[in-house]
């Protein structure tokens, strides 16, 4: 049994942190009086895009490694 990649679990944690952040910024708890709605909203979009892409990167990327 191949010893646990710390990296790996940083990789997930950042996946997870940014989809986290994005929802709050998207759903208004963070950056709320001064940033415009259209910007909040961009902007949170955009992160939880970003933390998705991170996940599943992650995820290709380790189950390639177990494959070869």
């Amino acid at each position: 049994m191949p010893a646990p990649d710390a990296f790996k679990f940083l990789r997930y944690a950042l996946g997870i942190i940014t989809m986290s952040l994005g929802i709050l910024i998207f759903a208004g708890v963070l950056l709320q009086e001064p940033v415009p709605a259209q910007i909040r909203y961009t902007f949170g979009t955009v992160l939880v895009l970003l933390g998705l892409y991170r996940l599943l990167t992650t995820k290709m990327r380790t189950s390639r490694s177990r494959d070869v």
